[in-house]
């Protein structure tokens, strides 16, 4: 397949995991892509992966609103269009609830929620020209209750309602906004998680799928490629969840 072909499409988080997996998907069907990460050496790496060497890597914090809009200026002088939009990008990282440091919560809340919100401010009005596609990656911490992520679910549930709005509020003027709602999957983000002490061990049955088994980036990606592209033409506005039965 090469739906993304002479398209441009902006993946933030590509040095690794869903991101990068995200990344290869995109580049195989085409995309010439803007690749964004805060880690250098991971996002080469990538970069080093793909075919169309059209395509380039940009070291950006996403929670700084004066990168995010030097960038998109930077594309628009460049590129002169955007079709695509994929907002993986984001931190995780356990605690009791009662124990979260204000830091910690502002530090999730920038990157995961408002990162996000700045991707989407300055994608939106070169989207609006192109009718084209955002999808961002929320979580099944945004739609059901995982015990220890107090910062995380609250920036993951602000991105699916932030996506629905958007949904409704440019839907009629051509653009798709869906989220992803990934579990167990294997990423550097979720392996070897740092738990808190003592914590109730029954609780970790609800942060794994039925089939008991962790799946790869590849498998959201493959999701992602589907909502960004115009097979999806017909879905607005929906958490997909891609979490092998977690929330059934």
């Amino acid at each position: 397949m090469q739906r993304f072909k002479n398209k441009i499409v902006v993946v933030t988080g590509a040095g690794s995991g869903i991101g990068r997996s995200t990344a290869l998907r995109l580049d195989a069907e085409g995309a010439k892509l803007l690749m964004v990460d805060i880690n250098e050496d991971q996002l080469e790496s990538t970069q080093s992966m793909l075919k169309n060497n059209e395509s380039s890597s940009h070291v950006v914090d996403i929670a700084s609103q004066e990168k995010i809009e030097r960038f998109f200026q930077d594309l628009l002088n460049t590129h002169k269009k955007l079709d695509a939009l994929i907002n993986v990008a984001g931190v995780l990282r356990f605690d009791n609830s009662h124990e979260v440091e204000l830091d910690n919560w502002n530090k999730i809340l920038d990157i995961n929620l408002t990162g996000t919100f700045f991707m989407c401010r300055y994608a939106l009005p070169l989207l609006l020209e192109s009718k084209g596609a955002i999808v961002n990656v929320s979580s099944t911490a945004a739609i059901g209750a995982h015990a220890w992520t107090a910062a995380y679910s609250a920036s993951k549930g602000g991105i699916s309602a932030f996506s629905k709005t958007l949904a409704v509020e440019y839907g009629m003027r051509g653009l798709n906004i869906n989220c992803v709602c990934p579990a167990s999957i294997e990423t550097p983000m979720s392996s070897n998680p740092h738990m808190p002490k003592d914590i109730d061990t029954r609780l970790l049955k609800k942060i794994m799928p039925l089939d008991g088994v962790n799946r790869s980036p590849d498998d959201i990606a493959s999701t992602i490629a589907f909502l960004a592209s115009e097979d999806a033409i017909h879905i607005n506005g929906i958490d997909l969840r891609v979490d092998g039965g977690l929330l059934t």
